[in-house]
């Protein structure tokens, strides 16, 4: 009976696997199967918690780069097992998570619990002794940045169990651990520096090397310009479509292809400010659907260059390294760095054809940019008269030459006088506050009458009568040309339609400016330039692209063209189809998202649609419009004040003047100076009587 016992022992010991002997994944289930409430304690009970789990099998598992997304940002993630599927992203997503579930993903963990938790709830499977204790070890040799190579060993036995802090991708024996893959996609926008900082204040080994950061930049890179391609292209087959339902004589043959006439706007803008940025990035976007069509990065500087620099030119070593530098290097761009956007917008235009089955042949951009020019002179170069192309105008920086022009004007009069005998500036005079108004004004009357070129010319003419006095003509004379329904912006014909008053004549400008002003409203009310305003077009779109790129590569540190190209890439596909196409570039480096990631983009993408209608509302537009008039009014006037570092520690001007005390007058009167007398104090001294 001893026999058996032992040998019945030996086949539990032997049969088990070597080291750590805690409850396994059956065991677990029986025990919550026992409570008194199975599905609330079994975490594989729990509804969306089992489906959300990823596979570890390779064939169930389907890439997210085949399932391309559309507009919304989860649109197509559909029913695939081991991804996050659209459905699944709304269990998990903004709504109460459960209390219990089966971990997943990384965690931030302090070794020192971890090792006591392990020490009290498990025992050693070789030797199975209730006295062992399993102890947390870490072997530094083999660490790899954020990858660690943790154990447990047994105090009684001494035998070793592996516990690895990471996968490797492409399973065992592949080459980088996902953690530090994941730590380059989340870190790139601060770069290695930046993780270095995070990770020493969080206690957490430091990353990987310079070189192998580098590496990592390379595959993600690679990744994104990947997803951002399939993007654009899913982007401009929209486009097609759209142009086909709707416009269908924009749609010429190419010989066995259809090709689209669309309108883009093309804007670009520079790490830096100013025209000494080493890199520049241009944007081309569809005015149809609003979303990027094409992108280009032009660099001036290359990191390998300069490191490099200082060897030899002419030297064997330096001409080999550079024949095998060449294909790599960063510098794709000769001459300045203000020539970035039209040698861009020349590439971009010159494509469009081939890799987008689209011709731009409307051109929406900066009216002092040469760009146009220049493309204009390429396409004839390369198509000859068969790519006709035409300029529109930006409303936006159209307006802007009206306060850009009386501010020139009134800089110019500065210390003249007028032949009224005044100066240009001062009270009832043309103050900033007046020419933001004219400014305003200007671009309502553009956008206020879309296709109307006459209208235009009328309410331009209205704002130079309606601002300036002419006392040779009536008020109802001087205000004919201002508008007269009922939502009308003119006081005059408002109190004349609601019997109130709130016109004042006091506001206008005196007449000397009528004539001071007339060839600036000349000239901006010409006809070949309300022509390319007739659309009403704008930049805005690619205003907010370039905003969501400097977000993701601040301007305030100098980032290297390789991270500048990530974050490109990364805003042509937030842009386009939300923050979940980040799942994309993960998956294209063989991370497979998970729950919380998954979870954290479903966030973003919702946070801002929430900002996006909040943006568009009219009570929101009213409050900005104000903020930006009293921003406008007071930038000028704030001097600088010492100790003065805000509105509130302006001094408040009430109006009332300070009595001042008469200043006293010093006088050589004696009487009246304080007079010091020193006493010398009387000292006796008492001396001993002698006996006689």
């Amino acid at each position: 009976m001893v026999r058996e016992d032992k040998r019945k022992k030996g086949s539990v010991k032997h049969g088990k696997r070597r080291g750590f002997s805690g409850k396994r994944r059956q065991e677990i289930a029986d025990e919550f199967t026992n409570d008194a409430n199975p599905r609330d304690a079994n975490p594989q009970s729990l509804p969306g918690v089992s489906e959300v789990l990823p596979t570890n099998t390779t064939a169930d598992r389907e890439s997210v780069s085949t399932k391309k997304l559309l507009n919304s940002s989860f649109e197509k993630f559909e029913s695939s097992r081991g991804i996050l599927t659209r459905e699944q992203a709304r269990k998990v997503g903004l709504g109460s998570a459960r209390d219990v579930e089966i971990a997943t993903g990384f965690k931030i963990q302090d070794a020192t619990l971890l090792s006591d938790c392990i020490s009290a709830a498990a025992v050693c499977s070789s030797c199975r002794k209730a006295t062992s204790k399993l102890k947390l070890y870490q072997r530094n040799s083999d660490r790899e940045g954020l990858s660690e190579s943790l154990f447990l060993q047994c105090s009684s036995c001494e035998v070793v169990t592996p516990l690895p802090t990471s996968n490797r991708l492409g399973g065992k024996g592949g080459v980088s651990h996902e953690v530090n893959r994941r730590a380059a996609l989340a870190s790139h926008q601060f770069g290695h520096a930046g993780l270095t900082q995070f990770c020493a204040g969080m206690n957490l080994p430091p990353p990987v090397g310079k070189d192998s950061y580098n590496k990592h930049l390379i595959k993600i890179e690679k990744a994104a310009k990947t997803s951002a391609e399939e993007v654009m292209k899913d982007a401009a087959k929209r486009l097609f479509e759209k142009v086909m339902s709707e416009c269908p004589d924009d749609i010429e043959e190419d010989g066995e292809d259809l090709i689209a006439h669309v309108s883009v706007t093309v804007d670009g803008t520079w790490q830096k400010r100013g025209h000494s940025s080493k890199i520049g990035v241009i944007f081309v976007i569809s005015v149809a659907t609003g979303e990027i069509l094409d992108y280009e990065v032009k660099s001036l500087f290359c990191h390998e260059c300069k490191a490099h620099n200082n060897q030899d030119h002419e030297g064997e070593e330096f001409q080999e390294w550079k024949k095998a530098h060449e294909p790599k290097c960063e510098v794709n761009h000769v001459g300045s760095s203000e020539e970035m956007e039209a040698v861009s917008a020349v590439d971009i235009f010159s494509r469009s054809i081939a890799t987008r089955k689209l011709k731009y042949t409307t051109f929406v951009g900066d009216g002092d940019s040469s760009s146009f020019g220049r493309v204009k002179e390429a396409l004839d170069k390369k198509f000859g008269a068969a790519y006709e192309i035409k300029k529109e105008e930006c409303v936006g920086h159209v307006q802007k030459r009206l306060g850009s022009g009386l501010r020139r004007y009134k800089n110019d009069m500065k210390g003249k006088k007028l032949l009224d005998g005044k100066s240009v500036g001062g009270k009832g005079r043309l103050t900033d506050k007046v020419i933001d108004k004219m400014q305003n004004y200007y671009g309502k009357a553009i956008r206020g009458n879309k296709g109307n070129l006459e209208g235009m010319r009328r309410s331009i003419k209205a704002i130079q009568h309606h601002m300036i006095k002419n006392d040779e003509l009536t008020l109802e004379q001087q205000h004919q040309y201002c508008p007269k329904s009922s939502d009308t912006w003119c006081k005059y014909w408002k109190d004349k339609a609601d019997g109130t008053k709130l016109y004042n004549e006091d506001n206008r400008l005196p007449e000397v400016f009528m004539k001071q002003l007339d060839p600036l409203f000349t000239r901006l009310s010409n006809d070949d330039l309300l022509r390319r305003c007739l659309k009403g077009m704008t930049q805005n779109q690619n205003e907010a692209a370039n905003g969501v790129l400097w977000s993701k590569c601040p301007k305030t540190k100098f980032c290297g063209a390789r991270r500048v190209r990530i974050a490109v890439c990364e805003t042509v596909a937030v842009f386009n189809t939300g923050a979940a196409s980040k799942a994309v570039i993960m998956n294209l480096c063989g991370v497979t998202p998970g729950v919380h990631t998954m979870r954290a983009l479903r966030k973003q993408d919702d946070t801002r649609l929430k900002t996006a209608a909040k943006k568009v509302s009219m009570k929101y537009r009213e409050k900005r419009q104000k903020l930006r008039a009293q921003r406008k009014s007071k930038g000028d006037k704030m001097a600088y004040q010492p100790g003065g570092f805000g509105l509130s520690a302006k001094p408040v001007d009430t109006g009332k003047k300070r009595k001042r005390t008469p200043k006293q007058t010093k006088t050589n009167d004696v009487n009246e100076q304080p007079q010091i007398t020193f006493v010398m104090p009387t000292i006796e001294v008492v001396g001993k009587k002698r006996r006689t």
